[in-house]
Order: structure tokens, then sequence, then C-alpha cells
């Protein structure tokens, strides 16, 4: 398992096969559904197919893999957006839970929004289609709020311990206080489960969270990379570079043209 990144607020892709991708999470919503044919799909460790005309909600940190019995082609589109955008409008879905993430019944407008959605490129389109479709199908779903979730995968218990507390200092040491286990047997589990290391990793979703800040608020690049959990700018901006393919600032200047997109 493993946590991925997402570049942008909105990230919109289109697949005309079934999808096979292993274990993840995000601290985004995601949104499937399925023009033709289907998807084969495991949320929180249970598995479901989401047929033609159907669609599925993850929650934010929800580990989830995409999976298929048999290569067949498909058209689905998936839709992987802050929930950061829609502020105000939606609860925390990352303190809530379903007891079933896929909806059967889509209605007209809905699928509709969904073909819009495929078609457009401009970011504020992007945003106003996702909203209508969360907006639709949030009515579906019954939701079970809970103040902590029951982990017992040691894995998901740091990432997710990390995506809580990365902009503090972490360290091989701290988490291995925290968890009550050797270093090298957390170290083990980043190079042999999340097939990162663990400067690496923190470098990745430190990077992200600056970019989020970047994007939307007017804060210098000096107070974002202090609250994203870097020690020094310089090795902000390599990391943010790595990353990105821009510095900060170039980011920063750029912004308008990335929402284009």
């Amino acid at each position: 398992m493993f946590y991925e990144f997402q570049p942008s607020d909105i990230n919109i892709i289109i697949n005309h096969r079934e999808v096979k991708f292993r274990p993840h999470i995000h601290k985004q919503i995601e949104i499937i559904y399925v023009f033709e044919l289907g998807q084969h799909i495991n949320i929180a460790g249970k598995n479901y197919e989401i047929k033609e005309g159907e669609a599925a909600i993850i929650f934010p940190n929800t580990v989830h893999t995409y999976y298929r019995n048999e290569w067949r082609p498909t058209e689905q589109i998936f839709a992987i957006v802050s929930q950061e955008l829609f502020h105000g409008l939606f609860p925390d879905l990352s303190r809530f839970s379903t007891d079933c993430p896929i909806i059967t019944d889509i209605e007209d407008s809905v699928k509709l929004a969904f073909k819009e959605l495929a078609q457009c490129t401009d970011f504020a389109e992007k945003l106003a289609w996702s909203m209508v479709i969360l907006t639709k199908l949030m009515k579906k779903i019954k939701l079970h709020q809970y103040n902590a979730v029951p982990v017992t995968n040691p894995t998901q218990k740091i990432v997710t311990y990390i995506a809580e507390n990365f902009r503090s200092e972490i360290t091989l040491e701290s988490l291995a206080k925290e968890f009550s286990v050797s270093k090298f047997y957390i170290s083990r589990i980043f190079s042999e489960k999340i097939k990162m290391s663990l400067p690496n990793y923190l470098s990745l979703m430190r990077a992200e969270y600056a970019a989020g800040l970047i994007r939307t608020t007017n804060d210098s690049i000096t107070s974002i990379y202090i609250n994203s959990g870097f020690t020094s700018q310089n090795t902000f901006n390599r990391a943010f570079k790595k990353i990105f393919n821009v510095t900060p600032r170039e980011y920063k200047n750029n912004i308008g043209e990335l929402y284009k997109h």
C-alpha cells in the first residue's frame, strides 16, 4: 500500500480498459463512473464491481485497489477531487464511512454531468460539474460518523499517522517509539510495502501540501515551506522541483496557467 500523490486539486482520468492498480490511499475524494462494461474494485477490504451506468465514491484516506479478472475494454471516468474545494458544502468525509460506496440508481442528469466532465478542460468547468455530481451522489448514500478508524494493518497505521503529522518532525526513531517497534521494522515497511524511503515519502507529502497552500493562499514562500514541515528553503526547493518539475516560485507565478488545464 502507498500514499498516492495528486498534482492538482482536480484530476480527471478517462480509461478505455479495466484498470489494475495496487492498494493505495490519498486525501482526496475519488469518484468513478462506468459508461460501458464495468470495473472491479476493493474498497476498505470489500470487493465490488461497478457496472455500466453505476458510480462509486471513495472517501479520503480509505484504502482501495483496482483489479480485473480478465483484460477487457471499457469506458470509465475517474474524478479525484480535493474536498477543500467544497469547504462548507459537505462534511469532512475523512470522518465518515458508508455501508455501500456503490451507487446504482444514477439519475439521467448525473449521467449527463459525467459526460460533460469527461469532455471539459477548463478548471472552473471541472469544478462546477464535479460539484453537481457529488451533490447528487451524496444524497444516495448513508453516512456513518466515527471518531477514530480501527486500523489493524501496520502499514496503514503508519501511513495514516504520517498523513496526520507530516508537518512535524518525523524520523524512523520517532515512528518506532510511537508504534513500539524497532526502527528496522519501520524501515522495512517503507522499503517493502511503500516502496520509498521515509525522507522521500515525507518530502512528497510536504511538497503536495505546500503546493496546495500556494494555490489557495497568498502566504509567502518562506511561510509556506515552514508550515509544510520543511527545515530549510533549499530542501523545500529541491523536493518541490523534483516532484513538480518547477521551483515553488515558478509554480506560484504560473498558477493561472495551471488551472486552465
